[in-house]
């Protein structure tokens, strides 16, 4: 029988011969390409138990070693069988996670690999951490947080996250032959071909001729073998009579980040300073050629590469050196205003003494205003070191109308009011509000709305002055607290009554039913909103519009109203009415505008590969009854386009569409006939039109 007849006998009858069968046929090589047999896989993948027996489970896991067709279903089934295969107190979220069960960018291979690791990761085991260059002993596997507990050999304890174990973990026997593999001076004792034979009978999973030499070069060089050296000793068969020559190398001359980072710390011990002009152009040139996305990976050893390389050479070079890393390093953008978080994150995560000569560095890099849009969007205490290295005034004009209100800006600001008072018209309700709404900020910037977070709650001085600020529009201050999706009922009740301690003008309006407005029945059960998505420019769009109506238009709208004002009576002052009618559309537009934020998603369409379904992020073709075909382009909330055929899922064709299939038919709101004929990526033009 042929290969996709047994692929239909098997999708029939999921018997276990059945089964066997197919698995013989696709291991004898005999199979036409795998990937025309799609439809076939398919039908097996979707006849096949939700809950498969031992024998059913075990024929998917030798399947996933193979080169078949992958697909949603598939992931479903082989997702299925690892549970039944797995021990049940391995059967948490994290460890499927860690198995990268549900990441398509993760071949089902890799996912049978990882299996594999795992089953070997036992307490006893020994371990080496590849990132960090330590030996451990592994004493528990957590599989409710996904960790791997292992105690050092150097003293202490480590928790590592189980997904860097399964993927580039190293496990041996606890034994004899093992501990030479731990001491520098047994490796040179013995012939690479020993080392090899040694990891091979010691190692408790398979490694790839490339993880053993990895592990051999992590170990040796450059600390005790320079390149040449190691080459010789990897290739040899016999132990050398001499000791290997010593690393000779200087960090000018670094082949790896990881190798410029050590011979720098060497070469600085040994008192070393100021580099010729040949080591100024090699370190030029290593930066030229460093490869974009290891600079990014490795972000943060880069910071500290250049902090050390800027006692190694003369401040005067420091532009010639650096400049291959413009736009290529992640901290240092080509434009800082559009710069992603994520991207500056390692700015947050450096020791001071590092961050400290970073802003200065970069001060001189780029210029004073390329430090100061950089700084307005850094984690507080990474504006605190770059401040130091910038004029006074323009930090002013910077930092007064920023890209992003981030709770560490306007902590800055608030510490440093007597020296900028300029800034002080940052510290608003309606900002803080805006700053601690953002939600899924990195890592760096939480501290900082926990602070300015408890800062509000809690302390006499910034309430006061956030009650002086809002003047004489309450119903804006207000307003804003209601739009503060980060507090509670009661946090919000507490800080109404604590603000109109204040302001007998609060007090007043929250007596005259705002207050209750705000706070709602506190015996409801909170709401718990849907997330809404929309692309990178949407958003972009909506948080600019939002930041514009804090900072330009409702500023605008209170020197109106004083100006309206002192025209006298209300009753026949146009202008006036003008003004309280424009407050009024500015408060609900922000309110709507910080409500939809903050449940917000903002998708990169660009990272999204068609399924099967339609959803965001794909080119849908409709089949028409009686009528030609209509493309749509399946997109976010605030995406759509009718002239461009840009559909937003919220519409009602977008609610017909969304999560049908190819061959599937459809009403369309219209009440014409049609069919799904194509789901496919979406073309570079839209893309673009999204970023």
């Amino acid at each position: 029988m042929t290969t996709e007849e047994l692929l239909l006998r098997a999708a029939e009858n999921c018997s276990i011969a059945n089964l066997n069968a197919l698995l013989e046929n696709l291991r004898s090589g005999n199979a036409r390409d795998l990937n025309e047999l799609a439809e076939p896989f398919q039908l097996l993948w979707e006849a096949f138990p939700e809950e498969p027996e031992a024998d059913q489970a075990a024929f998917c896991l030798e399947m996933a070693k193979l080169r078949i067709p992958d697909s949603p279903v598939f992931r479903q089934v082989l997702a299925a069988a690892v549970k039944t295969v797995l021990p049940p107190y391995l059967c948490k979220l994290g460890v499927l996670r860690a198995l990268g069960l549900r990441d398509n960018s993760v071949h089902p291979g890799e996912v049978m690999r990882r299996i594999d690791r795992l089953m070997a990761i036992k307490s006893g085991v020994v371990t080496y951490i590849f990132e960090s260059g330590r030996w451990g002993m592994v004493t528990n596997v957590d599989a409710l947080n996904a960790t791997v507990a292992v105690n050092l050999n150097e003293g202490g304890a480590l928790g590592i996250g189980l997904d860097k174990m399964l993927v580039r973990g190293y496990f041996f026997k606890n034994s004899i032959a093992t501990a030479k593999l731990m001491s520098t001076a047994k490796l040179m004792q013995i012939s690479g071909s020993d080392f090899r034979t040694i990891v091979a009978e010691q190692s408790v999973t398979h490694l790839s001729d490339g993880m053993v030499r990895a592990l051999a070069e992590r170990l040796l060089v450059p600390q005790t073998l320079n390149n040449d050296a190691f080459e010789g000793w990897f290739a040899s068969t016999s132990a050398p009579k001499a000791a290997a020559a010593p690393a000779k190398r200087c960090a000018a001359k670094a082949r790896s980040l990881k190798e410029m980072d050590i011979l720098l710390d060497e070469e600085l011990k040994a008192g070393l300073k100021d580099a010729d002009e040949a080591m100024q152009a090699d370190f030029a040139a290593f930066f030229t050629n460093l490869k974009t996305d290891v600079a990014v990976r490795e972000a943060k050893m880069l910071c500290a590469i250049i902090a050390k390389l800027s006692e190694r050479t003369p401040a005067a070079c420091w532009e010639n050196i650096m400049a291959p890393l413009k736009g290529k390093a992640s901290f240092w953008p080509l434009d800082p205003t559009a710069a992603k978080l994520e991207d500056l994150e390692v700015w947050g995560s450096l020791a001071v003494k590092f961050s400290s000569k970073l802003a200065m560095i970069t001060n001189l890099v780029f210029d004073e205003e390329y430090l100061a849009c950089l700084a307005v969007r850094l984690p507080l205490k990474s504006i605190n070191v770059c401040a130091e290295q910038l004029d006074a005034e323009l930090v002013d004009i910077v930092f007064a109308n920023p890209p992003l209100m981030t709770a560490d800006l306007l902590l800055w600001a608030w510490k440093n009011r007597k020296k900028h008072p300029a800034l002080e018209s940052l510290i608003k309700l309606e900002n803080v509000v805006v700053s601690l709404n953002y939600s899924r900020l990195p890592k760096e910037w939480g501290a900082a709305q926990r602070e300015l977070h408890s800062l509000l709650l809690d302390k006499e001085d910034f309430q006061k002055y956030i009650v002086q600020t809002a003047g004489d529009d309450i119903p804006a201050l207000v307003g804003a607290l209601a739009g503060a999706s980060t507090f509670t009922t009661g946090e919000r009740q507490s800080l109404l009554v604590k603000l109109s301690r204040y302001s007998t003008a609060i007090r007043e309006h929250l007596e005259g039913g705002a207050g209750s407005k705000i706070l709602g029945n506190k015996e409801d059960a909170p709401a718990v909103e849907e997330a809404i998505y929309t692309s990178l420019a949407s958003h972009r769009r909506l948080t600019q519009e939002l930041h514009d109506i804090i900072n330009i238009h409702q500023p605008e709208n209170r020197e109106a109203l004083k100006t309206a004002r002192a025209h006298g009576d209300f009753r026949e002052n146009a202008e006036f009415d003008a003004a309280k009618e424009r407050r009024n559309f500015l408060t609900r537009r922000r309110s709507e505008l910080e409500r939809d934020l903050a449940r917000i998603n903002a998708l990169d369409f660009s990272t999204i590969q068609p399924s099967q379904y339609v959803d965001l992020g794909v080119t849908v073709t409709l089949a028409v009854s009686g009528g030609s075909d209509e493309v749509y382009y399946f997109l976010g909330a605030w995406d759509g386009d009718p002239e461009k055929n840009y559909l937003s899922y919220k519409t009602k064709l977008g609610e017909v569409l969304r999560h049908h299939q190819i061959g599937d038919n459809v009403t369309l709101p219209d009440g014409r006939a049609a069919s799904i004929k194509a789901i496919d990526a979406l073309p570079e033009a839209v893309l673009k039109d999204m970023e």
